[in-house]
C-alpha cells in the first residue's frame, strides 16, 4: 500500500503523470486492513479502554461488564453490520460494481468481500471472548 502511495505521489509531483489505479488499489487495501485489523485487535486484548475506573473493579465485574455489553451492543452491532454486508457484496459481485472515484474504475468487489471477511471474524472474535468473560464470571 505505501509504494502505490508513493508511486502516486512521486508521479505526479516529478512527472505530471496521476496513477488512478494507485488511488484506488490503496483505499481499497486502507479498508481492507482496517477491518482485518479490528477483530486482530480484539484477539490480542489491544483495544482501548476509556474508563479510568477499569482498573478498579474485580475481574469478575470486568468479565460481566463485558459480556452484557458483547451482548447488547456488539452482537446486534456488528450482526446487522454482517447481514448487510453479505447482500451488498453479492450484489456487487453479480452486478461487477466499479469504483467512480477515479477514471480507472476498478472494480470494488475485493474491497466488499474483504469487509465481509472482516465482520465475520471480528463475530467470531467475539464469540470467543464472551466465551472467555463468561468462564471468568
Amino acid at each position: 500500500m505505501v509504494l502505490l502511495i508513493v508511486t502516486n505521489v512521486l508521479g505526479r509531483y516529478f512527472f505530471d503523470i496521476r496513477f488512478d489505479f494507485a488511488v484506488d488499489v490503496s483505499w481499497q487495501l486502507y479498508g481492507i486492513m482496517i477491518i482485518l485489523g479490528s477483530s486482530h485487535a480484539l484477539a490480542t486484548d489491544s483495544h482501548i479502554r476509556t474508563d479510568v475506573y477499569w482498573n478498579k473493579f474485580s475481574a469478575r465485574t470486568r468479565a460481566r461488564i463485558d459480556t452484557g455489553s458483547y451482548l447488547i451492543l456488539f452482537f446486534p452491532a456488528i450482526g446487522i453490520l454482517t447481514y448487510k454486508s453479505i447482500f451488498d457484496t453479492i450484489l456487487s459481485v453479480t452486478q461487477n460494481e466499479t469504483s467512480s472515484a477515479t477514471m480507472a474504475q476498478l472494480v470494488v468487489w475485493p474491497l466488499k468481500i474483504g469487509i465481509t471477511i472482516g465482520l465475520c471474524l471480528l463475530l467470531y472474535q467475539g464469540a470467543i471472548n464472551v466465551k472467555k468473560c463468561i468462564s471468568k464470571c
